[in-house]
């Protein structure tokens, strides 16, 4: 029978350099910054330390055999015969593996099977020697080793094997001589591994496989194992292993979205070597961009899984890819995407870096292999010059983050972008997502309400011909009147159309203003006062709260010898044609909701009048045909039902107000500002008396 060869490592130099490389100050295995995560289960491998000798448990019957670390030596203790044995002084047991666990056992002969064996047994057609790397992320000292002949077309397997023992803590095994009639093996690595997400060691024991026939060096990773159900079909078609293996690798990174051809033209072997690499080459803490590569894939098959949930995903995608070679469980490739999208919102990918980091390990540029999978599972286009700066989101209703339309944020309210320099699809940042396609604004200090995020707004400035955020004091879309005041020219006139400020439940026409009604009123009066020194006209709906509205304003100003008008065009039923019917509408959808659909919708004409032909006899007709009779600056306080249409129709519709819609009203002592230049031009300005225009 033809043997397989393993040679020792030193003991004593492997305890010391793995514990103080991979574990934190309290002895446990460290996480990414250096402290024990308690949201993290505690793995049956963490519990194998102890600070000291004393504090060892009864090396009993139950124990013998077993391992514990002991922090203040730097090195394991076995349970020998009724004693704790330093891994240094095995000179009367052998030490093996098992379940990802070191084992003490009685000295064995050598056969080339048991850790500890020099000795070989020489025959023809051996292979030495065979080292390797075993990695999901890096598989931990007590990992075993087991390396099987196979015929090329791996349809069997024979009883020759070698068992062995990883004895570091980055994965690393080595067999000094391997010996076989066959070139092709199948490696398999069964332990605890270290996981690149968490940064603990994991809880259970996996296994990952690789097939080859170039044994000399053959790494067991993710990509090892994932191929195999590939190859196996492919060869079994009669096609040449390595053209199988070849194509089995490419169908595996294309699945998540890496372009072999732009991959495979990156140079990998620092030996001269100039031919492409094979999945049994890579290490995926190396510093080429196929270590990247592999990182990527092994992080996101990992995620948040545990081993079984992992082995799962692992073993589901090789047995998808086995048939046709492509990737067709949709399901699957969303949650990875959300998942990556997930650490991509918080930049979570620093926290695989430092668990990385704090192992003494490489980690490769993996991000952007991983972002590169997200257009993939959601179906977006390629993003190129020709689509740069486009917003997108996720239509696939199995995603955390699906969205019914771009603008429906009951889901998810993540929107995808086009980067322009990049040409790599990003999450796109909340200016880029709310103002997509709103072109330019329709005049300087337009506010639009986000698209995506309905609570922000951005404002227009024609300065720069750019949206940007809204101050709080823009965000509603009015301008504080005292502001607006303060800005008129010296040969401009304005008229301030106003809802009256707070009033009590009596919504007749002798209902009064509240205490705090009166107190707004005359506090903006007074704020007027600051700046206005010439006298202002007031006018007044005939409403005994408009009246007061009006009175206390005049007196918070300091004017004296003030008039009220009483001016019927201010009245609350300006726009109702019929008001029966519009009674019937408001007693059974409630007024404000009236109001606001008919001011922006058009709705119940059989009610009222078309909006612009009744705003512009108010305009025109009423106010600015009697504007020789009032002063330079007006204040005309009116009600919400008149208000509410009429920024609608001076706002072209852009007037956050819209409360059948956004549950927006307009707010008291809000209203619009009708400035005329002298040339006789009119604009209308939003403008508010409190500190928000809406409530």
């Amino acid at each position: 029978m033809k043997k397989f060869g393993l040679t020792a490592i030193g003991f004593a130099a492997f305890w010391a350099s793995l514990w103080m490389a991979g574990c934190g100050s309290d002895g446990n295995p460290a996480t990414g910054n250096g402290d024990i995560d308690p949201n993290q289960p505690i793995s049956l491998f963490d519990t194998l330390s102890v600070p000291g000798a004393a504090n060892l448990p009864a090396c009993d019957a139950s124990r013998e055999g077993r391992a514990f670390f002991v922090q203040n030596e730097n090195l394991p203790r076995l349970c020998v015969k009724g004693s704790w044995r330093s891994a240094a002084d095995s000179t009367d047991f052998s030490i093996t593996c098992s379940d990802g666990f070191l084992h003490a056992v009685d000295k064995i002969s050598p056969t080339g099977t048991i850790v500890g064996s020099a000795d070989t047994v020489f025959v023809e057609g051996f292979i030495s020697p065979m080292t390797g790397i075993a990695q999901k992320g890096p598989f931990v000292f007590g990992t075993s080793v087991t390396v099987t002949e196979a015929n090329k077309e791996f349809n069997t397997e024979t009883y020759q094997k070698a068992e062995g023992c990883i004895l570091t803590n980055d994965g690393r095994y080595t067999f000094n001589e391997v010996h076989s009639n066959s070139n092709c093996m199948k490696i398999r690595a069964t332990g605890f591994y270290r996981n690149e997400v968490t940064g603990r060691v994991s809880n259970n024991p996996i296994t990952l496989a690789a097939k080859t026939c170039s044994p000399e060096h053959a790494n067991v990773n993710i990509l090892t194992h994932i191929t195999i159900p590939r190859i196996e079909q492919l060869t079994m078609n009669h096609i040449d292993f390595a053209e199988a293996k070849a194509q089995a690798e490419r169908e595996a990174f294309a699945a998540f979205g890496i372009d072999t051809v732009m991959l495979y033209s990156q140079p990998y072997f620092t030996d001269g070597r100039t031919d492409k690499p094979v999945a049994e080459d890579l290490n995926m803490f190396g510093n080429s961009e196929y270590s990247a590569a592999l990182f990527a894939i092994s992080a996101m098959i990992q995620g948040e899984r545990s081993e079984n949930d992992m082995m799962n995903l692992a073993n589901n995608l090789a047995e998808d890819l086995k048939g046709d070679g492509i990737w067709n469980d949709q399901n699957w490739k969303i949650q990875i995407a959300d998942w990556i999208v997930g650490l991509d919102t918080l930049w979570k990918y620093n926290d695989i870096r430092n668990n990385v980091s704090s192992w003494g390990m490489n980690i490769p540029n993996f991000e952007r292999y991983m972002r590169a999978f997200i257009p993939i599972a959601y179906g977006f286009e390629p993003c190129t010059d020709a689509n740069a700066g486009q917003v997108t989101y996720v239509n696939q209703g199995q995603s955390a983050l699906f969205a019914n339309d771009y603008e429906h944020a009951d889901h998810s309210k993540v929107r995808f972008i086009c980067d322009v320099s990049s040409k790599e699809w990003r999450i796109a940042q909340p200016i880029e997502k709310d103002t997509a396609g709103f072109g330019p604004g329709e005049y300087d200090k337009e506010v639009r309400e986000g698209r995506v995020n309905h609570d922000n707004y951005y404002i227009f400035e024609t300065a720069t011909n750019a949206w940007r955020v809204a101050t709080p004091q823009e965000a509603d879309g009015f301008t504080d009147l005292v502001e607006v005041y303060a800005n008129l020219k010296s040969d401009e006139k304005a008229v301030f159309i106003i809802r009256h400020s707070e009033r009590t439940d009596d919504t007749g026409p002798n209902g009064h203003l509240t205490s705090n009604g009166k107190t707004y009123a005359r506090n903006l009066g007074t704020r007027l006062a600051t700046i206005a020194k010439e006298d202002f006209y007031y006018g007044y709906s005939g409403y005994t709260r408009t009246q007061e509205t009006c009175e206390e304003i005049a007196i918070g100003k300091g004017q004296v010898g003030y008039t009220l008008n009483i001016l019927p065009y201010m009245d609350g039923a300006w726009y109702i044609k019929d008001e029966a019917t519009a009674n019937n509408y408001i007693n059974a959808e409630g007024g404000w909701v009236v109001f606001s659909k008919y001011g922006f919708t058009g709705a119940y004409p059989d009610a009222f009048y078309d909006l612009e032909t009744r705003s512009e006899e108010l305009l025109k007709n009423n106010i600015l045909a009697n504007l020789p009779a009032m002063k330079r600056v007006s204040v005309m306080c009116t009600h919400d039902y008149l208000v509410v249409p009429l920024l609608a129709y001076t706002t072209n519709g852009h007037a956050n107000v819209r409360y059948y819609e956004k549950w927006r009203w307009v707010n008291y002592l809000s209203g619009v500002a009708m400035i005329i230049s002298a040339d006789g031009s009119v604009r209308y300005v939003p403008v508010k008396g409190l500190e928000s225009g809406t409530m």
